[in-house]
């Protein structure tokens, strides 16, 4: 059959229609090096040796993760899935950073690209998922607008929209959201004030979450009545796994806007934790640059010195990143700037 190539061409020899776009190997992480390998004119330099790397990694993501066996088998969902997965190991790991997890990204891009010819499967590390910059602090604010978040609750079947509400109020991730228990979280609440999120957690690290705002209790609510509906203990469909259920979720909410991103509701609450705690607006909202020059927008603002403003910002990025289910206070600089 003839397609259109684009990229380096391929050996005329190439079955396109043969298993992993016959690129000589069976498993995929052999074929997209292999098709690495291809694109360098044979050349295994540091380039491809960077590449076969993140080959390797995200074929081990695919067979933990999702059910495809072979490269004809990857949709856009599975990369977009991997994107996700590069992101929380930045978020959660400080030793793969920001620059690893776009890097990979862009490896993999490039050896799918030339490994089917076209680029149907390419993820924008900044543009569809909200990647920080290489350096790690966010300039812009990426949160989930009002608006478009709305839209989602709206019009999304009732366990995303369940989900998207919980993410946003309480700036958890979309697996931990889809996990939650919320009949119960709702009795924890108006016994103690306070909800545990343990389930889908990284590490299986609980952590406490405090009720401050009527948002939050309404999130819980809406989802205690679904599963009163469905006599299920969280938003996931009883008869789907998580992984099932959030590559359709992922579908559905494109498709209703292809601009939202379930991550933005964390940095929706992230700002707005910083912003109450801080009482002066983060940076990426402020518009105003990451650490002195906000140090001296908060102390103006605040009517205090710029060590203490120093002082309390560092506090309360503390507490924002253990709320984010993270240990280091810079992580916050992805979300806030």
């Amino acid at each position: 059959m003839k397609i259109k190539y684009s990229g380096h061409l391929p050996p005329t020899n190439r079955n396109f229609s043969s298993p992993n776009f016959g690129l000589g190997a069976r498993q995929i992480d052999k074929a997209l090096i292999n098709a690495s390998l291809e694109n360098l004119g044979g050349v295994k330099n540091n380039t491809h040796k960077a590449r076969s790397a993140a080959c390797r990694d995200f074929a081990l993501f695919l067979k933990q993760e999702t059910d495809a066996k072979r490269l004809n088998a990857i949709s856009k969902q599975e990369v977009t899935g991997y994107a996700e997965y590069l992101r929380e190991r930045y978020e959660c790991n400080g030793q793969f950073s920001a620059r690893a997890a776009r890097d990979y990204l862009s490896h993999i891009n490039v050896c799918l690209r030339q490994a089917r010819g076209d680029s149907k499967l390419t993820v924008l590390a900044t543009k569809e998922m909200d990647f920080p910059p290489k350096n790690e602090i966010e300039t812009i604010d990426r949160s989930v607008s009002e608006d478009l978040h709305n839209q989602i609750v709206t019009q999304a079947s009732e366990p995303v929209a369940v989900i998207s509400q919980l993410q946003r109020a309480f700036g958890l991730r979309f697996r931990e959201a889809s996990l939650t228990d919320c009949e119960k979280a709702l009795k924890e609440y108006h016994s103690t004030g306070f909800i545990t999120v343990s389930r889908g957690t990284k590490g299986g690290q609980n952590r406490t979450i405090e009720i401050e705002n009527f948002n939050q209790v309404s999130a819980l609510e809406r989802g205690a009545n679904l599963q009163a509906h469905t006599g299920h203990v969280n938003a996931t469909p009883v008869d789907s796994s998580l992984k099932a259920f959030q590559s359709k979720a992922w579908r559905e909410v494109k498709s209703i806007n292809s601009n939202y991103h379930s991550h933005g509701e964390r940095k929706f609450f992230a700002c707005q934790y910083y912003t109450e705690k801080m009482g002066v607006a983060p940076p990426v909202i402020a518009e105003v640059s990451h650490g002195k020059a906000h140090f001296v927008f908060a102390a103006e603002r605040l009517g205090i010195t710029v060590s203490e403003a120093k002082t309390e910002d560092e506090k309360v990025r503390l507490q924002l990143s253990q709320l984010l289910g993270h240990h280091r206070p810079g992580i916050t600089n992805a979300y806030i700037g």
